[in-house]
């Protein structure tokens, strides 16, 4: 039967700068395996997209096929000569451009052996049937060296700036040393092609299968309405052979679960993938080893400097202190808390010292405040003007806030979590996330707490991606990890309780991510930034930072703190603002349980909005 009549399927591709695609689909192409990867083929396409390359379908009369069309108006009727005919182009710019043993080089090169030059690799499309094209044989010589391909790569970068490093980048805020993902991790899957998603995820934890068939239920008898296959960026539509997101499936499927992976379900054994992020994180949780709520003796080192010596114990925490880390000039008489564990009102540790009396050991009893984790007494709190307003809830089970603002903070926060915001062009939203498993909310029957965890998981994989291992030297922990889901700790240091997590994606794929902890209106604090390797350069940190920073002004937040590497000080002082941090300036923030690593320099950024003078 002939499909003329019937409109050719919607193309619906944006350009991106992927040079790299180009040269690996042709690579990729050019092997007896033809199990192409629909990842990297629509990388390419959308690499020729940005070029000025139009694609339309022809009619073939039993099936739609694609033509590939060059800003020079030649056309062609595979991606693989498509890609080949960009990089030989490149490689022509890039030859007129250098000098003449360059010329006399790329002219030299073998492009194709005289047999296969014979035949037409591109026509112009005309009103009649395209020429039918000998399909390249074994034999013949379709490859082209490390010169031409790496032309096609380095030029296109190069143009990004004038190889200048781009002011908007960070490789990591926190570590001197930074790792980056090479192919040597997998032989068969370069770094880009590995997209940050949490279908890749799932692939990756063996829970569901590349390429596995799925389908989206709905309408009044909840029929099958759309079917695809999975890959790590998204689901291949068999329909119109379109990538898109689960949210962009499930509205092209016109299905209204939520989340969005509520309704699509595997075809081989009808699990939703909300049922397989459900088995993925069940799998992690038997693997670790959860709270770090063990730390119940002293820790051997400084809580500041993370050094040993001669240390102050907390007679009240497993803390320990240098006193000259903590601005003391000689060793307290009697018993000593440290700055996390004293009234931030009287700054003792008892503010009664009649014991015999009920009142009094009451009015000693330590409150703390949910959001800046401030510790106050009873007794004190009970007599004074700036706390007078407060109803006082001595419940352990209640959330108590210790002023107006840290609760309007934490309502503002949580009012915000797993809803993403869009941000400047080319489908960027950044999203606020926070581990809810350990909190009073166990109700998840729509999904929310289980698509947050394995978003929180997909960030945890660009951490590890992008930091050397961040390993507590005292008790071994994952302090990347730890940071990431809030996980509570005896030991001041060890407790990252409060943390949220922003996240930069597009289409799903997430690409910069950065933790941060506030504690209330005073200070903030961001001890992780990373940013994937293949979208360093391109401005995506500044745009994270600029959106946390934001958020943070408009909670009236005074203070952003940052941990930098001695490598990265001036990449954080000369491009985001920050100052090093004096010693006199240090000790005012020791009273909070800051995130700490070993040779890293406190940097601070002041966040208050100047007076504007009428």
């Amino acid at each position: 039967m002939s499909l003329t009549g019937k409109p050719p399927p919607e193309i619906r591709i944006e350009g991106e700068n992927c040079p790299r695609a180009v040269v690996e689909w042709y690579q990729c192409s050019a092997s007896k395996d033809q199990r192409h990867d629909f990842d990297l083929s629509l990388k390419a396409k959308k690499h020729l997209v940005s070029l000025g390359w139009i694609f339309s379908y022809c009619d073939k009369k039993t099936r739609w096929e694609l033509r590939y069309k060059s800003p020079s108006g030649k056309t062609y009727i595979s991606l693989r000569t498509a890609c080949k005919a960009c990089i030989e182009e490149n490689n022509k710019d890039s030859s007129s451009s250098s000098n003449g043993s360059h010329q006399s080089q790329s002219q030299s090169l073998p492009i194709a052996s005289p047999s296969s030059a014979q035949q037409p690799t591109s026509s112009k499309v005309t009103g009649g049937r395209p020429r039918r094209r000998k399909k390249p044989s074994d034999d013949e010589d379709w490859t082209l060296t490390s010169h031409q391909l790496s032309n096609l790569v380095s030029s296109r970068s190069s143009s990004r700036g004038g190889g200048r490093r781009d002011s908007g980048e960070s490789p990591n805020a926190a570590r001197k040393v930074t790792r980056e993902r090479s192919s040597s991790d997998n032989p068969n899957l370069p770094a880009f092609r590995n997209p940050r998603t949490i279908l890749s995820w799932l692939i990756d934890n063996n829970v569901v299968a590349q390429e596995a068939w799925v389908f989206c239920c709905g309408g009044k008898d909840n029929e099958l309405v759309k079917r695809g296959k999975l890959f790590r960026s998204g689901i291949g539509c068999h329909c119109c052979d379109s990538l898109l997101t689960l949210s962009q499936f499930e509205v092209h499927a016109g299905c209204k679960g939520q989340p969005p992976s509520a309704s699509i379900f595997l075809e081989h054994d009808t699990r939703s993938l909300l049922d397989c992020q459900n088995q993925a994180l069940m799998m992690i949780k038997a693997n670790n080893n959860g709270d770090n709520d063990h730390h119940h003796e002293n820790d051997s080192i400084c809580s500041i400097c993370l050094k040993g010596g001669f240390i102050l114990l907390c007679d009240r925490c497993p803390a320990s202190f240098h006193a000259e880390c903590i601005g003391l000039d000689h060793v307290p008489p009697g018993d000593w808390f440290c700055p996390s564990c004293s009234c931030r009102i009287c700054n003792r540790p008892k503010c009664r010292e009649d014991s015999s009396r009920q009142e009094t050991h009451l009015a000693n009893n330590f409150i703390a405040c949910y959001q800046c984790r401030r510790r106050f007494h009873i007794g004190c709190l009970a007599a004074s003007r700036d706390f007078a307003f407060l109803e006082m809830e001595t419940d352990c089970n209640e959330l108590w806030f210790c002023n107006k603002a840290c609760e309007k903070i934490f309502l503002t926060l949580n009012s915000m979590l797993g809803k993403p915001i869009l941000v400047g062009d080319g489908n960027l939203t950044w999203t606020l996330l926070t581990s809810l498993k350990n909190s009073n909310n166990d109700n998840d029957d729509d999904g929310y707490i289980t698509e947050m965890e394995s978003k929180l998981n997909v960030a945890l994989g660009v951490i590890h991606e992008c930091f050397e291992p961040i390993i507590d030297p005292v008790f071994g922990r994952d302090i990347a990890a730890d940071i990431m889901f809030s996980r509570y700790s005896w030991l001041p240091r060890m407790n990252f309780t409060g943390f949220y997590t922003v996240i930069l994606e597009r289409n799903d794929e997430v690409i910069s991510v950065a933790n941060t902890r506030i504690y209330g209106q005073k200070v903030a604090e961001v001890p992780l930034v990373a940013t994937r390797n293949q979208y360093r350069n391109q401005g995506m940190c500044r745009i994270l930072m600029d959106q946390l920073e934001k958020l943070l002004v408009k909670l009236g937040v005074e203070r952003l703190l940052l941990p930098a590497a001695p490598n990265l000080i001036k990449f954080w002082t000369n491009s985001f603002g920050f100052a090093k941090m004096t010693h006199s300036d240090q000790y005012y923030y020791v009273g909070y349980p800051l995130a700490n690593f070993p040779d890293t320099t406190l940097c601070h950024k002041s966040l208050k909005q100047p007076l504007m003078l009428c």
